[in-house]
């Protein structure tokens, strides 16, 4: 497959597209809407998983990992096309969504908040973000959606920087109310266009090992947004000071995991110690303990799952000075032995 095969793929509008087309043309003459609707079979609706606005029962607010993502733990990304002229519904999921304007426009809506995106724009929704996208024409909208634990074990790098994006991974994983979107203005960027053309085929095409290269295609859409269009992120007008507190805390916890004490993260910010404990709780949910726990134990995973350090050194390096006393911790945090964790190469 090429590229311009592709696009011209993705131009043609499928079964659900013609659908939803002839509903808009239909709605748009109140006067024969409902002998439109009258003609509608409800069981073909359902078994097609349409969506009807007038009727509640075809709209689902919520979408789980398991309606896209096969079982193997190791395809951890779904590429589609966002269906045009269907309804603009507000739902949530539970994993990561990335949207790519590749032909036309389309509306974002969030908390009542509109965004017009047109050709370039790139937006990145968090989980359990209500949301809607409206796409009231034959524009070409890509979906990219991510499993958490697939961005949490393949990007972890993104997590180190201090960027938009690291900050918006960051209060995903750590903050109590993160940024909700964030977008990025690619334009006529045609090295970023490239490279997210050859994410949709490796994933349509599915050869082999495919799974892999998704992950490093994936890894190089991040980096081209952190080198090239960092200046043009847009942050929702809605994002709290406790999130970017959050980020800030996460952050530096993340870069100094192995030495991190309160009373060093406090001197940092130039708080008291009693002020931080009360500032991480209320904006991460969690104690000074429990966070810097969870980035270490984080922080293991990955040096378990892409070195070969020996399980003393990885204890060493997230902050342990006892390998017995990281192991209890370790097996308490994720069910298994670091060495077990390492075998089998996993993935929850």
């Amino acid at each position: 497959m090429t590229e311009q095969q592709l696009i011209q793929a993705l131009r043609e509008l499928n079964e659900s597209e013609l659908f939803y087309r002839a509903y808009r043309l239909a709605r748009s003459s109140p006067e024969g809407f409902e002998a439109y609707l009258g003609r509608l079979d409800p069981g073909e609706i359902r078994g097609k998983a349409l969506i009807i606005p007038e009727w509640p029962e075809t709209i689902r607010q919520e979408y789980q990992e398991a309606a896209f993502f096969t079982p193997d733990r190791r395809v951890g990304i779904h590429v589609s096309k966002h269906n045009c002229y269907t309804p603009a519904v507000p739902h949530h999921h539970d994993f990561f969504e990335m949207f790519y304007v590749l032909e036309g426009q389309c509306v974002h809506q969030v908390k009542g908040l509109h965004s017009h995106l047109r050709t370039g724009d790139i937006c990145l929704i968090q989980p359990k973000v209500t949301h809607s996208v409206d796409v009231s024409d034959e524009s070409v909208i890509v979906d990219v959606l991510m499993r958490r634990s697939t961005f949490r074990h393949y990007f972890y790098s993104i997590l180190q920087g201090d960027n938009a994006l690291a900050g918006f991974f960051l209060n995903t994983l750590y903050s109590k109310q993160g940024l909700s979107y964030l977008i990025f203005h690619t334009g006529d960027d045609s090295e970023f266009r490239h490279t997210f053309l050859n994410l949709c085929m490796e994933f349509f095409e599915k050869r082999d090992y495919y799974s892999i290269l998704l992950n490093a295609i994936l890894t190089k859409i991040f980096v081209l947004l952190l080198r090239n269009h960092m200046d043009h992120a847009e942050f929702p007008n809605d994002r709290t000071d406790d999130a970017q507190t959050a980020t800030r805390i996460a952050r530096y916890l993340q870069m100094n995991t192995a030495g991190a004490t309160l009373n060093g993260l406090a001197a940092e910010f130039h708080y008291s110690p009693e002020y931080a404990s009360r500032l991480i709780r209320q904006t991460t949910g969690q104690t000074f303990i429990q966070l810097l726990t969870n980035i270490r134990m984080e922080n293991a995973e990955q040096l378990l799952r892409d070195t070969s350090l020996p399980v003393a050194d990885v204890a060493a390096s997230v902050g342990y000075e006892s390998s017995e006393y990281f192991i209890r911790a370790f097996r308490k945090h994720t069910g298994m032995t670091p060495g077990a964790y390492r075998q089998n190469g996993h993935m929850d």
